[in-house]
């Protein structure tokens, strides 16, 4: 960080800012000054957490935005991108034992932090296709330090249906099928993938659920990326239109295999849209879904190629 100027460092969620009361006492001592603000490497909209609506009630000599949120812009305040791409940084594309699908099962939900929308996925799929999911849900809401962050009013504000199942698999969890209990192998996108390429090749369908889901936000994490490096199909709640995102940097979607309507949508319809696509994928035959994986080979092949390439458009544009 510059040492000229006063700066304050965001905790972020996707709709609130968990350091709000700092962020306002900093806001009130530092007025009639510059100041920087980051979002701790993170890529939240700034707009959705209210905080351009607060720093617009003051007034500053400069304000510095810094973000990995390369949507990000304000049309008084100067935003500056600072990694936003970092999990698309690999130190090595040697996945090949793991691009094979054994036929086990069809989906996957490998999730860690209880965002509201991964507490209603899995339990979703373990209510209703636990037969063909592998489900990894390491958070514990036993623990009385970790049920804080469960986002379990959201889950019944957006899913009231989902938060009954919530309800019924709850007792059932952590649900965790690997070793490590938690992220252990070092913060980056090899690590991430390392941990848990060997489940890979026990399902077809990754329903990856991203960090930043509402506003105008692109920040894709290793989440989105794991899949791309072990040659899987992602169905991916996040923000809007995040696809069209993706597809913009030279990655394929998978858009010939089903319906990716869902990508104009945030929140509880971009959820409920993946619910239902989920629900219809379920009752493919193994034989339809091989068939699927094989016919969708080049694609797999063009995202790993590209992620190993380092060669993919860091040039991002809003869609109107």
């Amino acid at each position: 960080m510059n040492t000229y100027r006063n700066e304050f460092v965001l905790y972020p969620a996707n709709d609130f800012v968990w350091n709000y009361d700092q962020l306002l006492g900093f806001l009130i001592q530092c007025q009639g000054t510059p100041i920087a603000i980051y979002t701790n490497h993170e890529g939240v909209c700034l707009r959705t957490v209210g905080v351009y609506q607060l720093l617009e009630k003051f007034k500053f000599t400069d304000v510095d935005i810094y973000t990995n949120n390369m949507l990000e812009h304000h049309h008084q305040f100067a935003v500056h991108f600072q990694t936003p791409f970092r999990f698309f940084k690999i130190s090595h594309s040697n996945y090949a034992q793991y691009h094979d699908w054994n036929k086990t099962k069809i989906f996957a939900c490998l999730y860690n932090r209880p965002l509201w929308h991964r507490l209603g996925l899995a339990a979703e799929m373990q209510i209703d296709h636990q037969g063909i999911s592998l489900i990894n849900q390491r958070s514990n809401p036993n623990d009385i330090a970790q049920i804080k962050l469960f986002e379990i009013q959201k889950l019944f504000e957006n899913a009231p249906s989902s938060f009954k199942k919530f309800a019924q698999v709850s007792t059932t969890w952590p649900r965790q099928l690997e070793n490590q209990d938690g992220y252990t192998i070092g913060n980056n996108t090899n690590g991430h993938t390392d941990q848990l390429a060997y489940l890979y090749p026990d399902f077809l369908i990754d329903v990856v659920a991203e960090t930043w889901t509402q506003g105008n936000c692109f920040f894709p994490t290793e989440k989105t990326v794991r899949p791309m490096l072990l040659k899987k199909p992602m169905i991916v709640m996040a923000s809007a239109n995040y696809l069209e995102h993706l597809r913009q940097m030279g990655f394929r979607t998978f858009s010939d295999f089903w319906d990716e309507d869902y990508d104009g949508y945030e929140g509880a319809d971009r959820y409920n849209k993946i619910l239902k696509l989920i629900n219809k994928l379920a009752k493919l035959s193994v034989d339809q879904l091989e068939t699927m994986y094989w016919d969708m080979q080049y694609t797999l092949d063009h995202n790993y190629d590209l992620l190993a390439s380092g060669k993919f458009n860091q040039t991002i544009a809003n869609v109107v």
